[in-house]
Formats: structure tokens, C-alpha cells, sequence
């Protein structure tokens, strides 16, 4: 995939602009926090601050020639830390391991405080901040507090809730934000990934670039979407539910895709009825709910969703997948009919 650059950011606002004239003038804080949905942006945020921090051009940075951003692009940058769920820096830890340890922490806090190649800058990339263990949170906090000279942290996470407020506290928060639809279509395109469902697949992936990547030329998602669509939106006869259902009883397995994807699409309608701006394309709905979509109040929308999380919660307690699936269509059913000429 093409990178996408630091400039990029310019559009998600101010605090945008004010980071790149630090990260140019070298005056940068020592802590930052990104945070944001899901497919934002936010480790390659991280990525390219680590590079413009490391780069050695003394002209606009991160140049992406000098020894410094090719050794950081390929993660092989000497004074370059990365931290993640899964692959750990200290010895004796257990890889795939679901969170961070506070062994990971300790290894890092040592590493920074080698003296760097060169007496150059240090960057450490800390992604799934969510995922350090509280030992781990703590450990890195005295870190925070005293950072040492010439070190920079970047924290990366979907969930700043699962972060001690000591921590948060500490950083200069950067949140991430849903990429321009018509963005995503010109990266997809640089990428020379433009396919027969590229528009939808923007769509779908709520301002996720990685997402929109992802979906564009995923078959067996855009025949999933079709089925979901005629269940759910193209189907008007309750005498119709217990055939689709008996096609569906043994398909439990594609339950928690199905739920995404009719999330998804409710979405779609959600944003075309409250973010016009946003030009959601509703062709392939059926006419009744292109005119839910356009008149519907906010309470008819939250019992289709409050349906959907209804039917996701009865599932984990493994309840009968047919029977779920019934009640969820006749509700959409009933929604839809109202709409009806």
C-alpha cells in the first residue's frame, strides 16, 4: 500500500498543524497519546512521527531517503523501540500473549537508557497501549513522570478507557478521525485497487482506509452483504421468515459476520439520514427504506439497533440461532413495511 503522509493529518484540524510545525522545529513533546476508531490512522500516525523524529535531513522530514527513515520504515532503526501485543522485547516472555507485561516495560525503560547511536534521538512505539497489564502501567508512569533525555513515546490505543488517567494525564492526546469518503476513494485508487464494489466498500468501512482496503475485493463479504440484504431489507412477508430461517439454522458460525454486516448497513442508513454530508449512496435498498433512511426519527433507528444487540447478547448465552434469527428478521420486517407505498 502506498503510505499515506504526515501532511495527510492537516485535514483532522488544528492540533494536526501545530504537531507537524513541532515535529519540523524539533519541539516536540516527550509523550503522545493517539487515539481514535478502529482503521484511523493511528499507527501509521505513529510510524511517520517516529520517522520525522529520527530522520537526519536537515531540510522537510521525514525525507524518506536519509539512513534513518529507511532503517525506521523497516522497524531495523537502532534507536527505534517497538512495543505491541503478542511480540515481546524481553526475554523469557511468551509470545501471542494478549496483553503487555510489565517485564516488556522494564526492558524498554533499560534499553532508554543506553545512550543512543550517535547521541541520536530515541522513539519508542508503544501500539495496544490498551493491552499493558496495570503492573506494566504503573512501571511505565515513573517513566512518564522523569522521561529520559532526548526520548520520545508514542502511544497508540482504540481504548483510552482501559488506560490509568495518570497516564493520560501525562501524554498530549491526538485523536485520529474518520477519513473523507472521496480520500479513501483516491487512496484506493493510488493503490491500484479500485474494483466493482470500491464505492460501497468506502461505505462500509465507516472512514477506515485499512477497512475500505480490505473490503473492496473480498468476494465472499459482498455475497454475505447480498444475502443480508435480501433478509433483512428486501424481504416483506412474514410468511417468508421460516424459510430463510431453516436456510440459516445451520450457519450459526457466520452469526457474528452477519451481525457486522447488518450493522454495517444500518449504518449506511444512519449516516445518509443525520450526515448528509457524508453523500451515501442507498441504491442497492430497496425504495421503502431509502424512504426510512430520509424521514425516519432517531428512536426507529435505535430499535434496529437495539435489536441487532439484543439478538448478538441471546446468542452468548446460547440460545437457539434459528429462533433469534426469526425475531431480528420479523422486526425489520415490521420497520420496513411502514415504509411501504
Amino acid at each position: 500500500m502506498e503510505d499515506i503522509i504526515l501532511e495527510s493529518f492537516l485535514n483532522h484540524g488544528e492540533t494536526y498543524r501545530i504537531l507537524f510545525d513541532q515535529l519540523q522545529n524539533e519541539t516536540a513533546v516527550h509523550a503522545y497519546l493517539i487515539t481514535g476508531e478502529k482503521g484511523t490512522g493511528k499507527r501509521t500516525l505513529a510510524r511517520l512521527m517516529a520517522k520525522t523524529i529520527l530522520c537526519s535531513s536537515g531540510g522537510k522530514r521525514p525525507c524518506g531517503v536519509c539512513r534513518n527513515c529507511i532503517l525506521a520504515e523497516k522497524n531495523e532503526h537502532p534507536d527505534l523501540i517497538l512495543i505491541e501485543k503478542g511480540s515481546p522485547i524481553a526475554a523469557g516472555v511468551k509470545k501471542d500473549r494478549n496483553t503487555i507485561p510489565i517485564e516488556d516495560i522494564r526492558e524498554m525503560i533499560r534499553l532508554c537508557g543506553i545512550r543512543s547511536t550517535d547521541g541520536n534521538k530515541r522513539v519508542v512505539l508503544l501500539f495496544d497501549a490498551d493491552k499493558m497489564t496495570t503492573q506494566a502501567q504503573n512501571c511505565l508512569l515513573k517513566t512518564l513522570e522523569e522521561p529520559p533525555s532526548d526520548t520520545y513515546l508514542i502511544l497508540a490505543t482504540d481504548h483510552t478507557e482501559s488506560i490509568l488517567p495518570t497516564i493520560i494525564s501525562r501524554c498530549r492526546i491526538l485523536r485520529t478521525k474518520a477519513w473523507d469518503d472521496q480520500y479513501i476513494l483516491s487512496v484506493l485508487d493510488r493503490n491500484h485497487v479500485l474494483g466493482e464494489h470500491s464505492a460501497d466498500a468506502v461505505a462500509a468501512a465507516g472512514g477506515s482506509i485499512g477497512r475500505a482496503l480490505e473490503l473492496t475485493n473480498d468476494d465472499s463479504y459482498w455475497k454475505l452483504r447480498d444475502e443480508v440484504m435480501d433478509i433483512f431489507f428486501r424481504t416483506t412477508s412474514r410468511s417468508d421468515v421460516l424459510k430463510i430461517s431453516n436456510q440459516w439454522k445451520d450457519r450459526k458460525q457466520d452469526a457474528e459476520q452477519l451481525f457486522s454486516v447488518l450493522e454495517s448497513l444500518v449504518g449506511m442508513l444512519m449516516e445518509y439520514r443525520f450526515y448528509r454530508d457524508r453523500k451515501t449512496d442507498l441504491s442497492a435498498f430497496p425504495p421503502q427504506w431509502q424512504k426510512f433512511a430520509g424521514k425516519a426519527q432517531e428512536e426507529e433507528f435505535v430499535v434496529l439497533t437495539n435489536c441487532i444487540s439484543s439478538s448478538k447478547k441471546q446468542l452468548q448465552y446460547s440460545l437457539n440461532f434459528q429462533a433469534v434469527l426469526e425475531k431480528l428478521i420479523f422486526a425489520f420486517i415490521g420497520e420496513g413495511n411502514k415504509w411501504l407505498q
